[in-house]
């Protein structure tokens, strides 16, 4: 709703009032009566192990909170009570944290107190929290504060009244929602309005919207990173140590961008996803969440001979050198659309990330891409539209070409026995680039397919299973 005049809005004095209702009706968890702590309320598949895991308690403490609590026969349904929150009260819920919510917006979405959602979470701060983190609130009676809307971050230029003008909304129904001084508004203060269809989270605007994805990240995965935002904006950002580039998609107006690939013996562990909106006007708004990453699958291959000069590091380290370069580059435009298809009618032989030990040494390397079976001659299709960046004979890779398809998006084909494209060509999916062959480092005729994600080697068969972005 646009907000023309405080004193003529019908509207407007109506919000106030209903605001502030809400605001007097919202129970306090400071002020309940003391309790053993919050109730849990058992549910289809949990354990005592699952359950003291999510709250942060053992299960011998569980088991003493609920003398009639027989540990050999939780029934789904059973009120459990839970220990370590003393002075809450009430009934618990779970709710897995959604991309770009905070604990500000968590405590207006559910009706919480900060200092009740910091109790109930041992979090301190919301960069602490990450993606599909279970959140443990209390269910209050008469629902969350704000339902939808979305956050307003305040600069040194805005003002409340400021605040309101650039966003149509009105600052005094602001500030009665936000419970804050109109006339006092500290820059970086995130104030939450509400309005719209979705529901309230932490993304400062302009950010609309972030898709992370696909989740749970992998030791060897890809993640697309897309942020939305409702008005022109410069993105930049990085996940953990990896710088991230973005890229405008010409088909959706204000959409970003930004692909980054994992390594395989990446720690699994929380990395922080930092993002910077830079608007017109020169002024910054931030967000910084983490995202949960998982150990692979990963098999071990079984000990492989090959000509000794292919594992010599006086000739591997410069030939890989040379393939880092070739796909450093971030093209800007997207190349491929939908997702990829296999580049061999060949079985697989050898997977990605599998471990290997060459010619009896220590087993430290692992498999960078898929292997193919297939006798000399059998051809080999682009998966995906791109333009060849790199064709030539190399000691270990043989015969290699590798395709740019945008965005930092590279696939690399070696031990040809022929190669049908050369350096600036384009090339369409299901375009015959070449053959199988048995030149390099190799043990028989096969087609290996490797795939390099900002630089990053991944499994390939990702973007044969998954669409991205």
């Amino acid at each position: 709703m646009k907000w023309t005049s405080w004193r003529r809005s019908k509207a407007a004095r109506a919000l106030l009032g209903l605001a502030a209702a809400v605001l007097l009706a919202a129970p306090l968890p400071s002020a309940q009566a003391q309790s053993a702590g919050p109730t849990y309320i058992v549910q289809a598949g949990d354990g005592l192990a699952v359950i003291s895991n999510r709250f942060g308690v053992t299960i011998d403490a569980l088991v003493a909170a609920n003398p009639a609590l027989d540990p050999n026969n939780l029934q789904e349904g059973a009120a459990l009570t839970i220990p370590g929150s003393p002075g809450l009260a009430g009934t618990v819920g779970v709710h897995p944290l959604e991309q770009g919510e905070t604990l500000a917006s968590l405590g207006y979405r559910f009706g919480q107190q900060r200092a009740t959602l910091v109790q109930l979470n041992g979090v301190l701060n919301s960069e602490q929290l990450y993606f599909n983190q279970p959140i443990i609130y209390l269910v209050q009676a008469d629902g969350a504060l704000i339902a939808t809307g979305r956050a307003l971050p305040a600069t040194s230029q805005l003002g409340l009244v400021g605040l309101g003008a650039a966003y149509n909304q009105n600052p005094y129904a602001l500030a009665a929602v936000n419970q804050l001084n109109p006339a006092r508004l500290t820059p970086g203060t995130v104030v939450f309005a509400p309005g719209g269809d979705r529901p309230l989270l932490g993304l400062p605007a302009p950010i609309t919207e972030l898709l992370v994805g696909p989740l749970p990240a992998m030791q060897g995965s890809t993640l697309s990173i897309r942020v939305t935002t409702d008005s022109a904006a410069t993105l930049a950002g990085t996940l953990g140590a990896w710088p991230l580039t973005f890229n405008a998609d010409p088909g959706v107006a204000n959409t970003h961008y930004a692909m980054q690939g994992l390594p395989r013996f990446l720690d699994p562990d929380l990395y922080p996803l930092v993002l910077t909106a830079t608007l017109a006007s020169g002024a910054e708004i931030s967000l910084v969440q983490r995202v949960p990453t998982r150990a692979g699958d990963f098999l071990n291959d079984g000990p492989l001979t090959v000509d000794p000069a292919t594992i010599d590091p006086a000739v591997t380290a410069p030939e890989n050198d040379l393939i880092a370069a070739a796909v450093a580059a971030v093209t800007p435009e997207r190349l491929w659309l939908g997702p990829f298809v296999l580049p061999s009618i060949g079985v697989e032989r050898s997977v990605y990330g599998s471990l290997r030990v060459y010619n009896g040494g220590a087993l430290t390397g692992f498999h960078t891409g898929v292997d193919y079976s297939g006798q000399d001659g059998q051809p080999i299709t682009a998966p995906a539209a791109g333009v060849v960046v790199l064709a030539q004979a190399l000691t270990v890779r043989g015969n290699a070409t590798i395709i740019d398809h945008g965005w930092g998006v590279y696939t690399g084909y070696w031990h040809q026995s022929v190669q049908f494209v050369a350096v600036g060509d384009g090339v369409e999916a299901g375009q015959v680039i070449g053959e199988n062959g048995h030149t390099g480092r190799v043990t028989g005729p096969h087609l290996h397919w490797e795939m390099f994600v900002a630089g990053v080697q991944v499994d390939p068969r990702q973007f044969v299973n998954w669409t991205f972005p």
